[in-house]
């Protein structure tokens, strides 16, 4: 009886121990996972390294791959790269050019550009990992990073790609406009006209026109600013040509996946 007494109560401390065990690893990969974006303090101090090693173990994946691809498809794809690079470098003459014309034009009416504080961070969890269209950073309070500031995709032609939306201590929580349901106010280029962009997630916008405004694939929509930060691109008509307005589709000059480091400007 005494034996069957001990051997019940191990089983149960067994039972136990596998319970916490499954617990803590459904926590852990709740975690990873960016479940806990948008909840405390706590659970960011926890998560960031354990998507810190996430990171790393994607990235030596990644690595991987490449070294196990065939000369012929390394060749190619280089040639590629080669050719992109070359258009990008006579398109980056034409806006530089553009750029600087332009800074002059508005030094001599008085209106200089605005300075801007960025500082650099990186990516600890994207869109496919983070919930809805968000990332999460590793710059917080203690860089001075404050909720409202504007995320850039580069420091060059300052693209946005969203705001910080929550502020912890090393960690950031960045919504992107093209969140679903987010709602930005912009300009179209060329008609000048003031658009509402409405997210509809996985870096595209919809927004709405009027059905004798012109529509032309490949138009730029930036923020209304002095300077001219391109938010979107328009890409399609998603309404039919009874409907009172243009439905149009737009998505994101940048594809955040392809991203690992971010700007934060902290003016």
């Amino acid at each position: 009886m005494i034996h069957q007494f001990r051997d019940k109560k191990e089983i149960a401390k067994r039972k136990r121990l596998v319970k916490n065990i499954i617990f803590l690893i459904i926590f852990l990969l709740v975690a990873a996972l960016g479940f806990f974006a948008k909840t405390s303090n706590l659970l960011h101090f926890i998560g960031r390294p354990i998507w810190k090693i996430e990171k790393s173990i994607r990235e030596s994946a990644k690595d991987s791959k490449y070294l196990v691809r065939t000369k012929a498809s390394v060749y190619k794809d280089n040639e590629g790269l080669l050719a992109d690079n070359r258009d990008l470098k006579y398109s980056m003459i034409d806006y530089n050019i553009l750029k600087d014309e332009n800074i002059s034009l508005k030094e001599l009416l008085g209106r200089k550009p605005v300075s801007k504080d960025l500082v650099l961070s990186n990516i600890l969890t994207k869109p496919n990992y983070s919930p809805y269209d968000t990332i999460i950073i590793d710059a917080g309070s203690d860089v001075g990073v404050n909720v409202g500031n504007i995320v850039y995709a580069n420091s060059s032609t300052l693209t946005p790609i969203g705001e910080i939306s929550m502020v912890y201590t090393n960690t950031s929580l960045v919504t992107l406009y093209t969140n679903p349901g987010q709602t930005t106010e912009a300009m179209m280029d060329g008609s000048n006209t003031s658009v509402e962009l409405v997210g509809r997630g996985g870096g595209n916008f919809e927004m709405s026109i009027p059905i004798d405004l012109p529509f032309t694939k490949g138009t730029n929509v930036y923020l209304p600013s002095l300077e001219t930060e391109i938010i979107a691109v328009t890409q399609d008509i998603i309404s039919s040509p009874n409907d009172p307005v243009k439905k149009v589709l737009l998505s994101s000059p940048v594809n955040v996946q392809s991203l690992k480091w971010i700007f934060i400007n902290r003016e």
